[in-house]
């Protein structure tokens, strides 16, 4: 039998979800669901380790692998906090000052390890000071092609990538690793491997429930026909695109019964609609959400709408693409950067910038059964393409491959 391939994970984003909650972000879904399958390999040994020495990181790795992964409780690598910590904690002047109290870190035991991997942040000094061999998940470098990022990012950023010229990395899409290519040269192409995302099975499913979406419409104050985009105010989301083509597409169809529902989870506001001069009777038929929307609601809210658009300038991957295929809405993507990858055929690809091209889309999305259930259905075999399990999968033999070399 082959000897286990012993994996060391960091735990800064373990932490992070335990101190989130139930509404995570993709990222930490995705590290979340790599991981669950991760740990059943049996021909990969997963541990975890601290490798930002603060107590509440600590304790919150600590927690989070009791809570999800019992078995790998005495898999960590970590320290207490210092002796003196415990004694502050019983003094209320230092009370508040005690989560940002550093702890022990001790890291000699990986380099017994084969490869230690980060699903987002950069290594720190104190792994690197390590002989062990080292691999980080690649999201892109969106920050360092766009203007108006804060420097944090972009820092972060560039740190991420003198990680990958200098070790490995796993790319969530074919277009992420070729700009990265581009940008550095530095990066050994044979050094980065593509491992394509999914979206979750438990959170995106074609619901059509009517008791659920009738609990979901009261909740938040959705209409009932709706065209949905689901994206962040980021510039690059291209929101204001999408926007203005429902403006000339009402103005130009007089539709009845039909809504634009814009959410990025508290990201969008209305005062976008005077920027962009949107005429009246539009904005009485563009809804706003006023609240976080739950992450156990996504379903219903997908799946219920008439066509999902997603017209981004740039995207390392587009997971919300991948999301409502699955949800069996009909889906209508731009053309650019990684989208194509992910939609395939089985969506409306456009141009990002083609006002006319986007409003003939919607007309037809509108009057068109026959073309809506065409994309409904090309959209749901597609999503079967992509799973959690076999992106576990993929990883545990990436994490093989980087071993044996």
């Amino acid at each position: 039998m082959a000897e286990l391939v012993k994996v060391v994970l960091d735990g800064t984003l373990f932490a992070e979800c335990q101190m989130q909650g139930a509404n995570r972000d993709g990222m930490m879904r995705l590290t979340e669901d790599i991981t669950q399958r991760l740990v059943l390999n049996k021909e990969i040994d997963i541990s975890f380790a601290s490798s930002l020495f603060i107590e509440k990181y600590d304790t919150s790795l600590k927690s989070f692998v009791a809570a999800h992964y019992p078995d790998h409780i005495n898999k960590i690598f970590s320290k207490s906090p210092p002796l003196f910590s415990n004694i502050l904690k019983w003094k209320q002047l230092f009370r508040k000052r005690l989560p940002n109290l550093p702890v022990s870190p001790y890291f000699r035991e990986i380099n017994g390890l084969d490869v230690f991997h980060s699903f987002y942040y950069p290594f720190t000094n104190t792994v690197l000071r390590n002989s062990i061999k080292r691999s980080i998940t690649f999201l892109d470098i969106i920050p360092l092609r766009f203007k108006g990022y804060p420097n944090h990012l972009i820092n972060r950023t560039k740190q991420i990538v003198e990680c990958i010229a200098s070790d490995y990395a796993i790319s969530i899409s074919d277009f992420s690793k070729q700009d990265l290519l581009d940008y550095d040269k530095r990066v050994n192409p044979e050094k980065v491997f593509v491992v394509p995302l999914a979206a979750s099975k438990e959170l995106f499913y074609q619901n059509k429930n009517e008791s659920d979406r009738k609990r979901v419409k009261e909740k938040y104050g959705f209409p009932d026909n709706y065209f949905l985009c689901l994206a962040g105010n980021d510039i690059r989301k291209n929101v204001p695109h999408i926007v203005k083509c429902f403006n000339k597409f009402f103005l130009q169809e007089k539709p009845t019964d039909l809504h634009l529902v814009l959410t990025g989870n508290g990201s969008h506001s209305r005062s976008m609609l005077d920027v962009l001069n949107i005429s009246k009777p539009v904005r009485d038929r563009i809804f706003i959400p006023d609240r976080f929307i739950d992450s156990t609601d996504l379903a219903v809210l997908y799946s219920n709408a008439k066509c999902f658009f997603f017209m981004s300038l740039y995207e390392g991957f587009g997971l919300p693409t991948l999301e409502a295929m699955q949800c069996g809405v009909p889906t209508v993507s731009s053309n650019t950067t990684s989208l194509p990858e992910v939609v395939g055929d089985a969506g409306i690809l456009l141009s990002p910038t083609d006002e006319d091209e986007l409003c003939e889309v919607m007309s037809g999305m509108y009057k068109s059964t026959s073309l809506s259930k065409k994309y409904e259905d090309a959209g749901l075999k597609r999503a079967e393409s992509f799973s959690w399990q076999r992106c576990a999968d993929e990883y545990a033999a990436i994490f093989k491959t980087i071993a044996s070399h």
